[in-house]
């Protein structure tokens, strides 16, 4: 009986064993090259290489932006996330430099060293974080949220590495779909578990970024403490330079760190090598932005195994794609000199100068691409990064702010033309018919308390109450019947003519034809856009009958930028053709930029009257050409401009009052506070805001001054718009910046002298 158990014992044992020496034999012999496999895996490190951002070129190939070697600031991930190994070995590296006295210690005065020196090093690495936020200008929260950062980049490639690993073995699982017995023999589970793949990868044990580009003296001062901060690396990188400074800064745009919604947005999630991780920069506004995913590039990758020399697996980064755009970097840097430095003369003297805030927008007219797209005042792209806080913080000047897609304004007589054309157009007045104008508004046989024509108002205190009817001034060039057709009321900029013709259009065909021209929406050029606004029969202003005469003049409820004006401009001058600006040069591969392609929708005709058209471009040529013209003071003997100019009155410039903490200050009933600094004039100029001026006779009326226009006359090549923040007039003022606007062209080959 005993020996049958004990046979049957054997018989199991031996029966294991035999099980077991199958798996072994399965494993080791039919599956060697699939564990070997699994084993090289497991030693194989990855490791990404960044690459080369695409440059940014104007339409002539001059750089504008471009990668260019600098030094960066890296700190070891282990020092990051003070590994206790990593920090051990830093420690007893750094006793055995010190001298024989480590060596000769015993076991408990060694134990008590290290950990002396291990709290040296952790004070090494703290004064080490203080000195990069110092020498970068930064706070020392910024720098630790880089650290942070960097911690999220690391674990997310961790991941990333994981996850796929395990999906490649579970598509391996699926693939062979054995029965059970050979998966019991191939596997000790039935499916993989994700954390059997968690491997090291080679950003744990590689330098990371902290600062990029440090300056020269920056450099100099973490050179000479190396040896005292462990894991701080000074290496060759690339940082992004903008070789012409400030010029085209808004257009240009700059760059920054990726944000959460970058990470979650990121239209490359799941490609290793293209997708952002914590700490990338991308294009932020601008250019930059705009083409993000063409200038970017794609990442390479090596793949080392652990414990063996040279590269099992190489792929090459990829550089980013240049993009050329339209603007020609020197028009654009001729036209900021202009508002740097505006000069007002008056019989052949310099009677006032300083700089000027605005914005002036040049755009070739057969083509729509824009030659220049001016916004004043600058900053330089290259100091941003330092620069920042002042720039956010400037709430006189706005810096940061692109006045010429940004800031809409109410565009004052400059949207006279439209108004003439939609109403001839419309049947509703001929391009030859007349309006009588006698300086006073007059609707149903009724005289309007407001409403004058400007000439009424800007003589009433020298000629009294009745004022002067219009078609008197100028005393050179008077009308000899003050009846005026549509081109002599743009020639003399009539209020009273547009007003009538505005009661009879109503607000919503102003409206309608407004928005035909591009006003009230955004010209999806690319860049940050205010839509600018139309006037709402429905809203409680617009139901006003004197809101339409206002809106038929440009003030009120219409506003637009500058980008929208040149373009009313080129809209004329192609005889009703209208084309959606653009940035991105013809020929340009547009794959990966935003706004880079033009739409079935981007050119249509407007379908306008060829009567219509051709009154406002006579009355145009006129406002510039003749002694009655508005625009008369930017005549020139070269080249002939057709033009209309625009007085916009402007409400006064507050500033909301602060506290010491920066808080915006309200009073009692929660309102805000605001100061009103003074107005300049040339008697009593604001040294600090000589920008904001002030006209009229006792220098207190506020207008922006705007002027649209195309030129040659004849046949247009370039449109522009030219607005002064607080300039005073159109005609008068902005006379200064629209000759410097052509000079410019002239000189730069978009306009040639007639004759020539």
């Amino acid at each position: 009986m005993f020996e049958r158990r004990l046979k049957v014992v054997l018989g199991i044992i031996a029966g294991a064993a035999l099980v077991v020496l199958l798996r072994c034999a399965w494993v080791q012999i039919v599956h060697a090259d699939y564990w070997r496999q699994k084993a090289a895996e497991s030693l194989r490190r990855t490791q990404l290489i960044e690459t080369i951002r695409g440059r940014i070129l104007d339409c002539r190939g001059r750089e504008l932006a471009v990668d260019e070697p600098a030094i960066d600031a890296a700190v070891d991930y282990r020092a990051i996330v003070r590994d206790p190994q990593w920090m051990r070995r830093q420690a007893l590296e750094r006793l055995r430099r010190s001298g024989e006295q480590y060596a000769r210690a015993d076991r408990a005065a060694r134990q008590r060293m290290l950990e002396e020196e291990l709290a040296r090093l952790n004070a090494d690495l703290d004064e080490m974080w203080r000195m990069l936020a110092e020498v970068s200008g930064r706070t020392l929260e910024d720098i630790q949220e880089i650290q942070a950062g960097v911690r999220r980049r690391v674990e997310m490639r961790r991941r990333q590495v994981w996850y796929a690993r395990y999906e490649r073995e579970l598509r391996r699982r699926d693939a062979r779909a054995q029965p059970w017995y050979r998966q019991w023999l191939l596997s000790d589970a039935p499916e993989p578990q994700v954390d059997s793949f968690a491997i090291e990868v080679a950003e744990q044990t590689q330098s990371h970024v902290i600062l990029n580009a440090v300056s020269a003296e920056a450099h100099n001062r973490l050179k000479k403490n190396l040896e005292r901060f462990p894991g701080l690396e000074l290496r060759p990188s690339t940082h992004r330079f903008y070789p012409y400074g400030s010029a085209a800064c808004h257009v240009l745009g700059h760059l920054a760190a990726v944000t959460r919604e970058d990470l979650q947005d990121d239209p490359n999630s799941g490609d290793e090598l293209r997708q952002y991780y914590p700490n990338d920069l991308a294009g932020r506004v601008g250019i930059e932005a705009m083409a993000e995913q063409a200038l970017r590039g794609v990442r390479g990758r090596i793949e080392r195994m652990v414990g063996r020399d040279g590269i099992v697996a190489h792929v090459e980064p990829v550089p980013g794609r240049d993009v050329r755009i339209t603007l020609d970097i020197e028009l654009q840097m001729r036209l900021e000199e202009a508002f740097r430095h505006v000069e007002w003369r008056e019989e052949g003297r310099v009677v006032e100068a300083h700089e000027m805030h605005g914005a002036a927008v040049v755009i070739d007219v057969p083509t729509g691409e824009v030659r220049a797209l001016v916004s004043w005042p600058t900053y330089d792209l290259n100091s941003l990064a330092q620069l920042y806080p002042t720039l956010v913080a400037d709430a006189v000047n706005q810096p940061l702010l692109n006045r010429a897609t940004q800031v809409a304004l109410e565009p004052g007589s400059t949207v006279k033309p439209v108004v003439g054309i939609a109403a001839v157009t419309m049947g509703l007045i001929g391009a030859q018919d007349t309006i009588e104008c006698t300086g006073f508004l007059v609707i149903d046989g009724q005289k309007q308390s407001f409403g004058r024509c400007w000439v009424a108002s800007r003589f009433l205190s020298q000629l009294g109450p009745q004022g002067v009817a219009h078609h008197q001034v100028p005393w050179s060039d008077p009308h000899p019947t003050g009846f005026l057709t549509f081109a002599d009321a743009l020639q003399r900029s009539c209020n009273v003519f547009f007003e009538v013709v505005g009661d009879r259009m109503g607000l919503d065909a102003l409206a309608w034809w407004f928005g035909r021209f591009g006003l009230g929406s955004r010209t999806c050029i690319g860049l940050a856009e205010s839509p600018g606004r139309l006037p709402s029969a429905g809203s409680s202003v617009g139901r006003l009958r004197s809101t339409r005469w206002f809106a038929a003049i440009g003030q009120s409820q219409v506003l637009a930028t500058p980008i929208q004006m040149a373009n009313v401009a080129a809209t004329i001058a192609r005889d009703g053709i209208w084309m959606r600006p653009v940035l991105i040069a013809e020929g340009q591969d547009t794959a990966g930029i935003t706004g880079g392609a033009r739409g079935a929708d981007d050119r249509r005709d407007l379908g306008l009257s060829r009567a219509a058209l051709a009154a406002a471009r006579e009355g145009m040529y006129r406002v510039v050409n003749t002694r009655a013209g508005t625009g008369y003071q930017f005549r020139r003997s070269d080249i002939e401009i057709a033009a209309k100019t625009g007085t916009a009155q402007a409400s006064m410039f507050a500033i909301v009052k602060r506290d010491s903490a920066g808080r915006p200050m309200r009073d009692e009933r929660g309102r805000l506070l605001y100061d009103f600094p003074p107005i300049s004039t040339r008697a009593r100029p604001n040294p600090a805001m000589p920008w904001y001026r002030g006209s009229g006779h006792n220098g207190t009326d506020l207008s922006h001054a705007w002027v649209i226009g195309f030129a040659p006359a004849s046949s247009p090549q370039i449109a522009f718009a030219v607005m002064l923040e607080y300039g005073g007039s159109g005609g008068h003022d902005a006379a200064p910046l629209v000759n410097a606007l052509i000079d410019a062209c002239l000189e730069h080959g978009y306009l040639r002298k007639e004759g020539n």
